[in-house]
């Protein structure tokens, strides 16, 4: 019997589903050799609690009142600290995913294409537009974004340079962390048919870890996660997301304080 028109075209049955969406996954993700280990449980556990309550706990009960009390010297030891813990998560990160036979290339680190500039760019334009109108819609019931967020980068020529590092560092490695990893991962493990569950515990994740913005600054990072995801699951690639994430974070130094 000859194939039909559909399967000739996507090469799958006549209802146009794939016969093993994971398998396609694995391979268009390159997990194709992706194995489960005892150091996936412990990094998803990582960044789905551990992470996420170190936010928690360090932000105290009023963390913005905390940034406006804090000295420039102690400042940018919490920059620096901030450095060294994101990029150890990241080695954390990167071990196990060559234990789970991976590599950094199952976690969306292709090879670089120029085309990802121009989709930073468009992402960044789309992605602030809509969080300008959702910070407006959280204002409109009581909950305004703090103001408070210029107190978190230095004003000295030698601290502004710390926080281009911070943005690079949280660039490659939260985007890493929540988006590389924690989506495919909990799509892997959980065997989940699409990325909607993914993408939202990723986002949320994301969001407690900033939560020393408070309830609005909560919502808003992530809405932003969310749009990350969508970025990750719309490219394939890691890039885009790693190039906006350190744009939208450095260019805070040209806000006015």
């Amino acid at each position: 019997m000859s194939d039909t028109p559909l399967q000739q075209e996507t090469g799958y049955p006549e209802s146009g589903t794939p016969p093993d969406a994971m398998h396609d996954f694995r391979v268009a993700s390159h997990n194709e050799g992706f194995a489960s280990h005892f150091f996936t449980y412990f990094t998803l556990a990582f960044l789905l609690i551990g992470y996420p309550g170190l936010a928690l706990i360090g932000g105290g009960d009023d963390p913005l009142k905390l940034l406006k009390d804090i000295s420039p010297g102690v400042l940018i030891v919490l920059l620096l600290a901030t450095i060294a813990f994101q990029w150890t998560s990241f080695l954390l990160v990167f071990l196990t995913a060559f234990k789970e036979n991976t590599g950094l290339s199952g976690l969306g680190f292709t090879r670089f294409n120029p085309v990802y500039l121009a989709w930073t760019v468009a992402f960044l334009l789309v992605s602030n537009l809509f969080l300008s109108g959702v910070a407006w819609v959280l204002g409109q019931v009581g909950l305004p974004m703090p103001g408070e967020i210029a107190l978190l980068i230095p004003q000295d020529a030698f601290g502004r340079v710390v926080w281009v590092v911070v943005s690079a560092t949280a660039g490659i490695c939260e985007e890493t962390m929540f988006r590389g990893y924690l989506m495919t991962r909990l799509r892997l493990t959980g065997k989940f048919k699409s990325w909607v569950i993914p993408a939202i515990v990723s986002s949320i994740a994301f969001g407690v870890c900033h939560a020393y913005q408070g309830i609005p600054g909560l919502i808003v990072i992530s809405t932003y996660g969310a749009l990350f995801a969508l970025l990750y699951i719309r490219t394939g690639s890691i890039w885009p997301g790693v190039l906006a994430h350190f744009l939208q974070d450095s260019g805070a130094l040209f806000y006015p304080r």
